[in-house]
């Protein structure tokens, strides 16, 4: 149940390294963990199902991606050393569960109607694949996108990272304007070195003020509640539920290179939640 999301410019924050920033601010009271998953479980298994939901869908992700999303071990499966590993296969006309086909099967997680948050800190440590036309993302969505409709939900990213530009890191809130049309604001940082060499933290911190993003406890851009407002309705006081998952392609995503070889591996050590 993902809302489409195609991205056609970016309104980019200037943005700033600022060394000694941790995930959730500079002072802000310590943070109190409320909800994680460390991804322990035997080599093979499942994600847990009692934090969260497989969704098995095709067309219906959205963005013209080439994936079908299953709920087989093959696509997401604890690796019994502590880590999720979210895997994309090629696997030319796969039929996936709404009938269509696709080229790609991965995985996408959600937790929708077994744990919501409003406001807080999220974070997530993983190490992201490196082929072109690869598209890991951590997010959240609003709890009432089934009634209200996307953008009125609200969108929070807390990452994203595409495979044909792997040094670069987004974030990025959506939102709809006075006619209900999607507006997003967006930051982003360049690395010197590709994300996917080594397992990272990515935060996002978000309370009735502001979204704040963070790499490796470095903050590299926030959105106020003013900015939004200057642009359309702040949406982001509701309950939302995470989403994590690979794509492959689509508008975003982009192309698949001709010398990206599959299995693609989207590793999570762990997804942390903070108040």
């Amino acid at each position: 149940m993902r809302p489409v999301r195609v991205v056609l410019g970016a309104l980019a924050l200037g943005v700033v390294m600022v060394a000694g920033i941790g995930s959730f601010g500079a002072g802000s009271d310590e943070p109190r963990l409320v909800w994680s998953d460390e991804f322990d479980g035997r080599a093979g298994e499942l994600p847990d199902g009692r934090k969260w939901n497989l969704e098995t869908i095709g067309q219906t992700s959205g963005n013209g991606e080439l994936q079908c999303y299953t709920d087989v071990p093959d696509n997401a499966a604890t690796d019994g050393n502590g880590h999720l590993v979210i895997t994309a296969h090629r696997d030319p006309g796969h039929y996936c569960t709404d009938g269509s086909q696709n080229d790609y099967t991965s995985a996408r997680l959600n937790t929708i109607d077994k744990h919501v948050w409003k406001h807080g800190g999220f974070e997530i440590r993983a190490k992201v694949p490196d082929g072109v036309g690869t598209w890991p993302a951590f997010w959240a969505v609003g709890e009432d996108y089934p009634e209200v409709g996307w953008p009125e939900s609200g969108e929070l990213d807390v990452m994203e990272v595409i495979g044909a530009d792997i040094t670069n890191l987004i974030g990025t809130v959506h939102f709809p304007d006075e006619q209900g049309e999607r507006v997003f604001l967006q930051a982003s940082t360049d690395l010197p070195a590709p994300l996917s060499e080594d397992f990272h933290v990515y935060a996002m911190e978000w309370d009735e003020d502001a979204i704040v993003w963070s790499l490796d406890g470095e903050e590299y851009g926030r959105v106020t509640r003013t900015e939004v407002e200057e642009l359309g309705d702040w949406v982001l006081d509701d309950e939302f539920y995470l989403i994590l998952n690979l794509a492959i392609g689509g508008v975003y995503g982009g192309p698949v290179g001709a010398d990206t070889v599959f299995p693609q591996e989207f590793v999570v050590d762990y997804v942390r939640v903070y108040r």
